[in-house]
């Protein structure tokens, strides 16, 4: 059978996926016209129009040397080209005119001669470049599994030559003298450095009967720059398969064979770990692309790997990243054998003491890197499911006995276990050990609960330090003086318990309080018990207005009776400029304090004049129950004095020129911030009392009067009437007179 791998490499180099494209590598192209030798000189014809197999070409600069490789297109063509010939030809772009120069004609592969006289018996590579041309014992068409003629045996004859194909094309990459040797590379060192060239690789001998028609691989404008190789740009993962064995694959569907490289950890120097190029060698699962190499190290510890590919012009791409893996231990150790266990109470006489257990053991290989041991107990009631560790430190690798407290504990498996440095563990044989508990549990604390409106509670507390908790009770009263009921008809494997509360009990508060019982049912003593409100659904009594008061200088004052409710929690007082709200806290009071003063609340409030808007103030009272009581709303008119304090001075005189009598006046600060004016009164001669004159607007504060006669005297006085109705005190009077 033919190896699915072999096929695999075939298939890279037949479809040109090993091509490395760089700026100065330059992959065939596909010309219009191609350049023949029509006879010794060197002259031009068009293609054929018909083509039945192509050369691929590639070329590489150097600065100094041109490299060409080309590859037929399947194992037909390659040995059609091999009996024949292909030239090679050159057209400096540089240079005037349309000059072709050969750089090889008829080039052929060695002979079998050429190749034992060149190559040293040892040199593997030139011996398989040998042997894909001249070895024997290839199969033979009539020596195929299948009866001859038939499609599976051309097949396989066909799989045959692909293999011989695939690996001439293969090694003409590892190495470019064997690439030359096998008439599919030359190198081209009469060349120019920066010059531009185009290439032809043709066949010498163009028809063969009609049977191929080739299309000569052409390379356009080549500029001879020095290579520089690009990034190796490919990920390294790992998997360890088995200790010191691991897996490096990576990813590249572009090259076929590549050197692995690899380092320890700090190391300078990389050695390479592959004595010939690496191939993957797909199965029927393997994924296209994919390459994966096994290594086997040393020693154990942390690694560092790196890879290179073979391209086709046979150099080595850059070192790809660097990748680190940790080589890490698998191998457990060999387990223990466990002799026996002895069981005791160092206290005669007190059942209620310590329980030691007594452990011996052997074991027959101490390996370098045991670190110790742990000793495991099991039982799926005290347990669960898990094994747990007896001791918290591990015991020295040479010790072969140790005592342990199991007071806590009650029949159950043992086992041993050996770790070693790495963590990897061997496991002794399961062994009994039979104990009895007299000891109660200690009692839990934190006991504690969480009660919603609807009356669900839920009751928490913290678990018991014994690890043999078998269950705990929880038990209820109404009251601390009755008898405390037990509320689990069977044990609580938790640390909590929900329970529903009754909302029409007239019981303001539940009690509860918990123990623990152990497997061997052992129980120990009741916590200490805890008070929990009952939540209801009645609402508290509602609050009402007992006396109420109010006036300009000091506010309101309010008395509040509120109700008398065990469960009653708190009140709060609120105030606003309408029945609709928005309102304002302005009080809160806690239920209990107000049992001192008769359930009483006085509130006193002085809030902002407004003569627009009536105060409202209502109480609300709150329990435990998800309703709330509302009182009715009391109001009142807060507008404030309506005579004010204003500080106006008035002074007034007679002015004879003028003939007018003229009036001025200051006032102090305002203490009102609103719309207003001034009013000017009069008492004129004759008359008993004051009367309204005139108004004068706030921006002035003068008035000139021409009513007073020779020889008559009056009297004025002015004051401030705010458009919100509020007015000012009366400024002084003055007296004013004129000369008869």
């Amino acid at each position: 059978m033919i190896s699915k791998g072999l096929i695999y490499c075939f298939l890279l180099l037949s479809l040109g996926v090993t091509a490395q494209t760089a700026t100065n590598d330059t992959i065939v192209q596909s010309p219009s016209a191609t350049i023949s030798p029509a006879d010794s000189s060197q002259a031009l014809r068009w293609q054929e129009p018909l083509v039945t197999t192509k050369i691929k070409l590639l070329a590489r600069s150097y600065g100094d040397s041109i490299v060409l490789r080309w590859m037929p297109e399947d194992y037909v063509s390659w040995k059609y080209l091999t009996y024949h010939g292909v030239n090679v030809l050159r057209i400096n772009v540089d240079e005037p005119g349309f000059e072709v120069d050969t750089v090889a004609y008829a080039l052929k592969p060695l002979t079998e001669e050429q190749f034992r006289a060149k190559y040293a018996e040892n040199d593997s590579n030139a011996l398989l470049a040998q042997g894909v041309l001249y070895g024997e014992g290839r199969l033979d068409y009539a020596q195929t599994k299948d009866k001859p003629g038939t499609f599976s045996a051309g097949m396989e004859y066909n799989s045959e030559q692909d293999i011989s194909y695939a690996f001439a094309m293969l090694v003409a990459e590892w190495r470019k003298d064997l690439a030359r040797d096998l008439a599919v590379g030359i190198v081209d060192h009469n060349v120019k450095p920066g010059a531009r060239y185009q290439y032809i690789v043709q066949p010498t001998v163009w028809e063969n009967g009609g049977i191929l028609l080739f299309e000569p691989g052409f390379i356009e404008y080549m500029v001879n720059n020095p290579y520089e190789a690009p990034e190796y740009d490919i990920a390294l993962q790992d998997s360890l398969i088995s200790p010191r064995k691991i897996n490096i694959y990576w990813y590249d569907d572009k090259h076929s064979s590549f050197e692995i490289e690899r380092r320890e950890k700090g190391q300078t120097e990389w050695q390479r770990i592959t004595d010939k190029p690496f191939i993957t060698m797909l199965g029927e699962d393997d994924v296209y692309g994919y390459n994966v190499y096994n290594d086997s190290v040393p020693a154990f510890g942390l690694y560092e790997y790196r890879v290179m590919a073979h391209d086709p012009f046979g150099d080595l791409t850059s070192p790809s990243k660097v990748h680190e893996t940790n080589i890490y231990d698998n191998e457990p150790p060999t387990a223990p054998n466990l002799k026996y266990i002895q069981v005791y109470r160092p206290e005669d006489g007190d059942l209620m003491a310590k329980v030691m257990a007594k452990i011996v053991w052997e074991k027959d290989v101490i390996e370098e890197d045991l670190n110790g041991y742990i000793i495991n107990y099991f039982n799926e009631q005290v347990t669960g499911k898990q094994w747990i560790a007896l001791n918290d430190d591990l015991i020295s690798p040479n010790d072969t006995t140790c005592t342990l407290d199991v007071t806590h504990l009650t029949t159950g498996a043992i086992c041993m276990t050996a770790v070693d440095n790495s963590g990897n563990e061997g496991r002794s044989l399961i062994q009994m050990i039979r104990l009895t508990d007299y000891k109660a549990p200690d009692i839990p604390d934190s006991l504690r609960a969480t009660v919603s409106a609807d009356g669900n509670i839920l009751i928490e507390w913290n678990p018991c330090a014994d690890d043999d908790i078998a269950y705990y009770d929880l038990a209820f009263a109404n009251d601390t003086t009755h008898t405390f009921l037990q509320l689990n008809e069977g044990g609580i494997p938790d640390t909590w318990y929900t329970d529903s509360l009754a909302l029409n009990v007239n019981q303001k508060y539940i009690y509860y309080k918990v123990r623990a019982v152990d497997y061997s049912s052992n129980m120990g003593l009741w916590s200490p018990w805890i008070q929990v409100k009952r939540p209801h659904i009645t609402p508290p009594t509602q609050p009402h207005l007992d006396r109420s008061g109010h006036s300009d200088a000091e506010g309101m004052h309010m008395e509040w009776i509120v109700g008398t409710d065990a469960d009653m929690d708190y009140h709060v007082a609120y105030r606003g400029l309408s029945q609709d709200g928005p309102w304002e806290v302005i009080g809160r009071y806690d239920a209990d304090s107000l049992r001192a003063c008769g359930y009483r609340i006085t509130i006193d409030d002085n809030p902002p004049y407004d003569r627009e808007n009536r105060y409202y103030y209502y109480v609300e009272s709150f329990n435990s129950s998800p309703f709330t009581s509302k009182s009715l709303a009391v109001s009142w008119l807060h507008a404030g004095p309506k005579v004010v304090k204003a500080g106006i001075e008035l002074a007034g005189d007679y002015d004879e020129r003028s003939q007018l009598t003229k009036l001025a006046w200051t006032t102090g600060r305002l203490p009102i911030d609103a719309p207003y004016y001034y009013c000017v009164y009069r008492k004129g001669p004759g008359e008993d009392k004051f009367k309204f004159m005139i108004s004068v607007a706030s921006d002035k504060a003068e008035y000139a009067d021409n009513l007073l006669g020779k020889g008559e005297t009056a009297q004025y006085y002015v004051m401030i009437q705010w458009r919100d109705g509020r007015q000012s005190a009366l400024s002084n009077t003055v007296t004013v007179s004129r000369r008869p």
